[in-house]
Formats: structure tokens, sequence, C-alpha cells
């Protein structure tokens, strides 16, 4: 991904790899972390939270938008269903093979925490969070300052 990612610049810019829980920056380096669709992959999510709020200067901000997972039992099934069931079929039908990996998104979503429950580990190290639902809280999007 970094590799194909390079091309798009007239100038390069310095790219790293890395995981969640180890960031390879120091402290205080960034004013903003953007995650899309990402943040759920973290084996261990508080550790990358607090990560995170490691690199992030003093008033950056942490910004998440991903699959939400309802707090409502009702709702969070309907969800499941879809991302079990639904979605992979629709994906087939559009993008054949390729879209067998939309299958995945299920495993990452089962391990991702309800809605009010990332709020609540966001607040362990974030002084304010912005939780914005949409679609019955199955998309989420976030903003955390520091």
């Amino acid at each position: 991904m970094l590799k194909n990612t390079s091309k798009f610049f007239q100038n390069p810019p310095n790219l790293s790899c890395g995981v969640f829980e180890h960031i390879p920056f120091t402290n205080n380096q960034f004013d903003a972390v953007l995650c899309g669709y990402s943040l759920r992959d973290a084996i261990n999510l508080r550790i990358a939270i607090a990560e995170i709020h490691r690199v992030l200067k003093k008033g950056g901000r942490l910004v998440i938008v991903d699959l939400g997972k309802p707090d409502d039992a009702l709702v969070r099934f309907g969800v499941s269903f879809y991302l079990r069931l639904i979605l992979p079929i629709i994906a087939f039908a559009a993008g054949g093979k390729l879209g067998l990996k939309f299958t995945k998104l299920y495993d990452t979503y089962k391990r991702w925490p309800k809605n009010k429950k990332l709020e609540s580990l966001l607040l362990e190290k974030f002084s304010k969070v912005d939780f914005e639902k949409d679609l019955m809280g199955g998309a989420i999007m976030v903003a955390a300052y520091k």
C-alpha cells in the first residue's frame, strides 16, 4: 500500500509503516490522526488509543470514521445480519471474486466494542469526545480532543 501511494505525489512524502499499538513516532508530533475504517483492526484497542493520544500534540484530535456497533441489541442484530450475510452477496455480485474480501469485515466488526463502550474508552485518554451516529448507530464519526 505504501509503495503505491508514492506515485500520486510529485514529491513523495516520507512514509512509515507501523501498527496502532506501537506507533513509530515520538511524543506530541501530530495535530491530527485520522482513522478511516481502520482502528477496529487494532489488536488491543485500549493500547492503540493510548498510542494515538501519545503522538498527538496538545489540542490535537483523533478523527474516526468507521462501522458502529449499536448499543441496542435489535439494531445490532440487524447490522450484524447485514455484514455477515447480505453485504458479501452484494459485494460478490458487484465485484466477483474480489468482492469476497468483504466477508472479512464481519470478523473485525465482532471484536469492535459497542458504541457506548468505544466512547468510554476514548474518554479514558481524551478530554472531549464528539460521537455522531448514522444508520441507527451502524456508522460512526468521532472526534476526540487531547
